[in-house]
């Protein structure tokens, strides 16, 4: 699989779960549906951050790079891509219960900094 390939294959992911996302925005009843739906929110709004997060990384990862992009700068881009859907969905969710507060949004952001610092030591 070519790099370009599999990035339109992620444009084409990120928009079908946008797509979705805007869907179950407009379209679900959070109060029929019950749980159902907070999950379907939840679940898209994470893949379409993700996806969105991963292409914006990739574009900075080749926008700094000298040479083609590698599957290692392509595999950390989807990492970070994916920590960053993780956190932010933590943050909605947290809003959306209504206990965030900022020193609660901040160890969550420092949680994913070391997480990311793990996976960038450990050889």
């Amino acid at each position: 699989m070519t790099l370009q390939s599999y990035l339109w294959g992620l444009r084409i992911g990120t928009v079908i779960c946008f797509t979705a996302f805007c869907v179950i925005i407009f379209l679900t009843d959070p109060i029929d549906l019950g749980n159902v739906a907070f999950v379907l929110f939840y679940l898209t709004f994470f893949l379409t951050v993700s996806g969105i997060s991963v292409l914006i990384l990739t574009w900075l990862w080749g926008k700094m790079a000298k040479e083609m992009l590698s599957l290692g700068e392509i595999g950390m881009a989807v990492r970070q891509g994916i920590l960053i859907g993780i956190l932010i969905t933590i943050i909605v969710a947290m809003q959306q219960m209504k206990i965030l507060l900022w020193w609660d949004a901040l160890i969550a952001i420092g949680v994913i900094f070391l997480i990311e610092l793990y996976f960038l030591t450990r050889k």
